[in-house]
């Protein structure tokens, strides 16, 4: 795991800044190499994870001295590869995967990426073609962000693993993208290519860019080379137990592949079905006795260490508590914002934060539950949307009695999740289920969005885009938002959190349930299979012997932290945060909006404290902008 940066046509001292800046990603090594022949220069921070040894810093180059690789991730299957390369009489000097990508792109091209199983971003420049190629994994593990500006008939071009390499930039434009925008504000997190920087922008998972290193002007364009829905193995009619054997088996061997490391390894584990199927599915290998535990210690009803501990004592693995310190409102959102370099509206990134200081100073590699929900239908939202589809084949009159009785519902209190879920179910009867799911999965909808922004026509191309992906796979429900949520929620999402968080203190985060042959396999069952049985039964019944009775027992548990009860004890900071005086929130959002969420909180009248939050950081992101 590493930081990767690369500039052409800016002089070496920017990119040194710009290392500077991501020292965090890679504080093992660092180093430059200019390309000949170009005004291109590569640079990249390491975290050492395989082959410890000098001789596999980057950037690296080919023995023939035509290629230069810098490379950000993991190829989980270099062993394989390297075996099928040797056999073609292709020759060594490391024991990296970095190496291992190397030649193998040396002899495939783009066309071998399809064979990787892992996270990645990486720079590859070729001294003879005089070409540059970007490329990101295709579920979007890796970051990886680019600017490309043209001044009097002079292009230049940089590439980072964070926006916060490429802000400084000089020429860079740093205006707001108004599609980023809307999509933050519906979904509280921004998709690719945009990014809240006009000129900034984000490799999409599964796609190459090539760049020229000529200084040629034209804008690059990203290019697919993978398609989620192309690979997705469909199976409309399956047999159950052959099924969850399967998932088994996918499991165990991406759990494995995931514990080849040369440094301490350890696993982020709570009382949860995700985190403990992965330490089930550890328990045959070599590494399982080395495997340090950590756990976040909540206090109150959502503590969850003492099954943990019942869990590791049988176990015989040591286990770190981490404390849930409470959370100061103002110092929370600046930090989010330093991680991030934009606004995040996902306050899980604050106790990820705090897990990943405490792991790293034992651990260089932790491995972690993200995708276990989407792969085994884990979300309540996911099962709501058969029982709204027979909902909407009652007759009118009961429907409406139905939406009377739920407005009635408090959401403010003990009630206020049960009100607000039990409301947005019954918002969504008689409307199409794409755009029901959506509205689930977001905070503000469309008729709110326009409010907010003030603008009429807020549906952006990303936002189409799930819509008609959800549309394709209407006749399942289940798998239709399973497949949403993989091409949006978890990349940009999940896995901004996971990147960010644990990079911030060079921490390496390993995802088991993201191997794509898991992904495909699992999102082509028909719902019937996937969502059967008690909750989560791919994982729940495929490890059934291996799991602690009150593991299997429980149901799922919520990770995010105590937000509402945060800015409930901070509701005056927080309103002066967002519409006090020095508050510029109003100058891009609809101040009467902004105060009429404000004051639906602080009177509490509604729970919209999800939505609060991220408008916390948009406003402390727009004020680092002015």
């Amino acid at each position: 795991m590493c930081g990767i940066a690369g500039i052409i046509g800016y002089p070496i001292p920017t990119l040194e800044q710009m290392l500077r800046i991501l020292r965090h990603r890679g504080p093992d090594n660092s180093g430059i190499r200019g390309i000949d022949g170009t005004e291109c220069h590569l640079g990249h921070l390491r975290l050492s994870i395989i082959d410890l040894d000098p001789r596999s810093n980057q950037p690296f180059v080919s023995t023939c001295g035509r290629y230069t690789l810098v490379f950000n991730g993991e190829i989980y299957n270099f062993q394989e590869l390297k075996s099928e390369l040797q056999a073609a009489d292709v020759g060594f000097r490391t024991t990296s995967d970095t190496e291992v990508l190397l030649l193998w792109l040396i002899r495939h091209g783009v066309a071998g990426l399809k064979r990787l199983d892992g996270m990645f971003a990486f720079g590859l420049a070729d001294s003879h073609t005089k070409t540059l190629l970007l490329a990101r994994d295709p579920i979007g593990e890796k970051p990886l962000y680019y600017t490309s500006t043209s001044d009097a008939g002079d292009q230049r071009f940089a590439f980072a693993s964070e926006i916060k390499g490429l802000v400084p930039l000089e020429s860079v434009d740093r205006s707001l993208d108004r599609t980023a925008l809307l999509d933050y504000l519906r979904f509280l997190y921004t998709a690719p290519p945009n990014t809240l920087y006009r000129g900034i922008r984000e490799l999409p998972p599964g796609h190459v860019l090539s760049v020229s290193l000529c200084r040629e002007v034209r804008q690059p364009r990203p290019q697919p080379y993978y398609r989620l829905e192309d690979n997705i193995e469909m199976c409309e009619r399956g047999d159950r137990t052959s099924a969850i054997r399967r998932v088994r088996s996918l499991v165990e061997q991406s759990v494995a592949l995931r514990l080849v490391s040369d440094v301490n390894i350890g696993l982020l584990l709570s009382s949860g079905l995700d985190s403990n199927t992965i330490l089930a599915a550890a328990r045959q290998n070599g590494r399982f006795s080395d495997l340090y535990t950590f756990t976040l210690e909540y206090t109150g009803h959502y503590n969850e260490s003492e099954i943990v501990r019942r869990v590791l004592a049988r176990a015989g693995l040591r286990n770190v508590a981490i404390p849930f310190k409470e959370l100061e409102f103002r110092q929370s959102v600046e930090r989010v914002v330093d991680m991030f370099d934009q606004p995040f509206g996902n306050s899980t990134a604050i106790v990820s934060d705090l897990i990943a200081a405490e792991a790293a100073k034992l651990c260089k590699v932790c491995l972690a539950g993200d995708g276990g929900d989407e792969i085994a239908v884990g979300y309540p939202r996911y099962h709501a949307l058969p029982w709204l589809a027979r909902l909407n084949q009652l007759p009118m009159t009961m429907r409406r009695c139905a939406k009377t009785v739920t407005s009635l519902l408090p959401e403010s209190g003990r009630l206020a999740q049960i009100g607000r879920r039990s409301r947005q179910f019954m918002a969504g009867i008689g409307q199409p289920l794409a755009e029901v799911f959506l509205n689930w999965s977001t905070y503000l909808d469309t008729r709110a969005l326009s409010l907010a922004s003030g603008m009429k026509d807020c549906e952006t191309p990303f936002f189409h885009d799930l819509l008609s992906t959800f549309e394709r796979y209407r006749s399942d429900p289940i798998r239709a938002a399973t497949i949403v949520d993989m091409k949006s929620f978890v990349p940009y999402n999940l896995m901004q959190n996971a990147d960010r968080t644990s990079m911030a203190h060079s921490l390496e985060l390993r995802s088991p349930f993201l191997a794509t042959p898991l992904v495909h396999f699992a999102l082509g069952l028909p719902s019937d299979i996937r969502a059967s049985g008690t909750g989560k039964a791919l994982l729940r019944d495929g490890f059934a012997a291996e799991l602690a009775p009150e593991v299997r027992r429980q149901g799922k548990r919520p990770f995010n932290p105590p937000i509402r009860e945060m800015l409930t004890d901070n509701v005056r900071a927080l309103e002066d945060h967002l519409v006090g005086s020095s508050s510029v929130l109003g100058c891009t959002l609809e101040p009467n909006f902004v105060r009429a969420e404000v004051d639906a909180f602080s009177q509490r009248r509604r729970d919209n404290s999800t939505l609060l939050w991220g408008m916390a950081t948009l406003e402390s992101w727009l004020r680092r902008r002015a």
